[in-house]
């Protein structure tokens, strides 16, 4: 476009570095401070006290005043301060100060690797008795924060919402952390310079997808033409609504039509029309959730969230999309309490029309099953081996769980039902008629000799009517094919990341990372089963940390690393394959012989002594852990942190007790699990740690 390309809102969001080897402290005392002095203090003091805003006792401790800072940042970044009557700063210097303000309040979310309990793998360091074991009277709310889009809510919420037409065109700007587990955590991410250049080029291109399709452009987009004021107003004023969810103010109207004149002498009007309309689409509003508690006080130290806020919260913490009712609530007054969120949360998730990815979502982040993709496997022999299907199978599952909303974990983790191949019905084009069809077949020639997938599920026709009953003692989603697929090996079966999973998301355990310089290898002993071969983890240095592991996921060797159901574990026989050999006496392939298979397992020091002791398979296991109150509890604790995109903290023990209360209460309902965490005072809530 050649127009400046909105310059100043390229170095906010840009996030470069103003100086890596200097101290905070030091650059406040060169920079910072002396930049509040010049152009904030003077209104911003003791005395004057303009807007309410304090700012002449802020020192360079941004943990002491994040709600403040927050607001300083929010005010640089939408260029509201100084007002336009001030003297203004260099682009550069506000560049400067808003990145070390950000870099702060990231410091002040996201403590050191050295802090227990900052990460997404650390959310188990709190101890469980610590939030459920006395009753809690007061919450404390966490601090503001900004939380930047999920890829999925950029590109189909944000792009989607701005009238292009295939949001997929666009380039993906954003990312998240490859381990497993809950991955979108709101201190994990920030935008730098490498991610502000997609939003400028996916920007231009919105534009220009929004030329034909936005009637309020089109005054605009005529060569030779000379948009009227009003004209321009009106379509400041439409991007503003696709793109925030709100009307602009006088100012930024006006700071957007000079934008647009001074853009004007150097191009011709329909680029500097352009130029202005990319400039909303890059405000922090529309690529970070903004949770600075900017609402009503509501107890010394802690104020709620904003209806815009509030509104923002809901609705990305169940879709990725804007939902509309909930911002006509707030622009209508109707999000004043925390009831008033409950009863739009319920609205939401009782709407069958609103699309609500986040609560598959959360289960897959959960239970990790959708990583099934992800294990390489060699083609098996006998059956057709179709990973995402499987994925599909347990996502119908899910959903299909979900709908009846009735003792969910506990269904989750038991139910003998299960969706097999499954593409649902169908309707022939040549008869009209509906049929039902497995999804995936074996192909005659390229896969001669192999089963239809339907088999790793233990069947050898393909049920049409589904769900059906799963043959043997085949239970609920970790003895789903992908589930045990996901948390495999390439080779073999993975009793210790198995029984790691069970420890840390239904037992809320740790198991401390490998020590360096430690060789985590089971022995390639092809003779032996693998849990003899495990057996070299019962050294003592290594048995500190897998006893904690080991016996929780031994008993799932009941299926092979496909998933499919064994009654023998293959391992080489020596004696016959020494005897294997040609004319010539040379070594042929090795053979195999069934060895028995074991499933007993154990567990231990669960916190729950109930749930402790042996177990001879894993049905057991699953229908003794479903049964467990800590097992729940911990569950809720996982569903705190996708949905608030944080760990917990001790302040959050109200809050979690309720969310327990209510899911118990509503016989199991995960929609009532969700509407109280939704409408929670650590959801609502900011403290504002004395700065406002």
């Amino acid at each position: 476009m050649g127009c400046g390309r909105a310059t100043v809102l390229v170095l906010l969001l840009s996030g470069a570095a103003a100086s890596p080897q200097e101290a905070p402290s030091a650059t406040f005392e060169r920079e910072v401070g002396p930049f509040f002095k010049s152009h904030c203090v003077r209104c911003h003091n003791a005395e004057k006290k303009k807007g309410k805003f304090v700012l002449d006792t802020f020192d360079g401790n941004i943990a002491a005043h994040r709600s403040g800072y927050a607001s300083i940042l929010e005010r640089l970044r939408a260029g509201d301060m100084p007002p336009e009557e001030e003297p203004q700063p260099a682009a550069a210097t506000v560049r400067r100060v808003a990145d070390w303000i950000q870099k702060g309040l990231n410091r002040a979310a996201n403590p050191s690797s050295s802090e227990a309990g900052s990460g997404p793998s650390e959310g188990n360091y709190l101890p469980h008795a610590l939030l459920f074991g006395s009753p809690a009277k007061e919450t404390i709310p966490p601090p503001p924060r900004l939380w930047r889009l999920a890829p999925n809510a950029y590109l189909d919420g944000f792009i989607r919402d701005l009238r292009t037409k295939n949001a997929r065109d666009f380039t993906q700007p954003f990312g998240l952390i490859p381990d497993p587990g809950i991955r979108d955590y709101a201190a994990l991410y920030s935008i730098d310079g490498a991610a502000t250049e997609v939003l400028l080029r996916n920007a231009e291109r919105i534009v220009e997808a929004q030329e034909k399709g936005v009637k309020e452009f089109a005054p605009l987009m005529v060569q030779g033409a000379t948009p009227s004021r009003e004209q321009l107003e009106i379509a400041v004023r439409s991007q503003f609504r696709m793109a925030v969810v709100r009307d602009p103010s006088p100012q930024e109207i006006e700071r957007l039509i000079s934008l647009y004149e001074k853009n004007k002498k150097v191009a011709d009007p329909v680029s500097a029309a352009k130029s202005m309309l990319m400039a909303p689409l890059l405000l922090p509003e529309a690529t970070y959730r903004f949770e600075l508690g900017r609402g009503a006080d509501v107890r010394p130290g802690v104020r709620m969230l904003s209806p815009q806020e509030i509104a923002f919260a809901v609705s990305l913490g169940l879709s990725d999309r804007r939902e509309p009712g909930v911002f006509e609530a707030a622009a209508k007054g109707g999000l004043k309490g925390r009831q008033d969120v409950a009863t739009q949360v319920r609205r939401i998730l009782d709407d069958p029309k609103f699309p609500k990815a986040r609560l598959l979502g959360f289960f897959r982040d959960y239970f990790g099953y959708d990583r099934a993709t992800e294990v390489f496997k060699d083609r098996p022999a006998d059956v057709l081996f179709a990973p995402q299907q499987m994925i599909k199978d347990t996502d119908q599952l899910i959903l299909l769980v979900l709908e009846r909303d009735k003792d969910v974990l506990k269904e989750l983790l038991t139910t003998p039902k299960s969706f097999v191949n499954w593409a649902g019905p169908r309707e022939d084009k040549k008869t009209n008629q509906v049929i039902l069809k497995r999804a995936v077949e074996a192909h005659p020639i390229n896969d001669k000799g192999r089963k239809h997938p339907e088999a790793a599920y233990g069947f050898e026709e393909w049920p049409e009517q589904q769900p059906v009953d799963l043959p043997g003692q085949r239970l609920g989603i970790l003895m789903q094919p992908s589930w045990l697929v996901a948390w495999s090996m390439n080779f073999d079966n993975d009793p210790v990341r198995r029984g790691r999973w069970v420890r840390e998301r239904l037992l809320g355990g740790r198991v401390p990372d490998l020590p360096l310089g430690v060789a985590a290898k089971i022995p390639d002993d092809p003779h032996r089963t693998l849990r003899d071969r495990l057996q070299v983890t019962r050294d003592a240095s290594c048995w500190k940390c897998h006893r904690r592991m080991d016996m929780l996921g031994l008993p799932f060797e009941a299926f092979d690393h496909y998933g499919k159901p064994r009654q023998e574990e293959p391992v080489v026989d020596v004696e016959a394959t020494a005897r294997n050999i040609d004319k010539k006496g040379k070594a042929l392939a090795p053979l195999h012989r069934g060895a028995p298979l074991v499933t007993a397992g154990d567990v231990a020091a669960s916190g729950d002594p109930a749930i402790d002791g042996t177990v001879s398979s894993p049905a057991e296991l699953v229908k003794r852990l479903a049964g467990s109150e800590r097992v729940r509890q911990v569950f809720i604790r996982h569903v705190f942190r996708y949905y608030l995109g944080r760990n917990e903290t001790a302040g959050d023990a109200a809050s979690l007790q309720d969310a327990d209360r209510a899911y118990v209460e509503s016989g199991g309902s995960f929609k009532a699990l969700l509407v109280s965490l939704l409408s929670s005072e650590s959801f609502l809530y900011r403290s504002t740690g004395g700065s406002r």
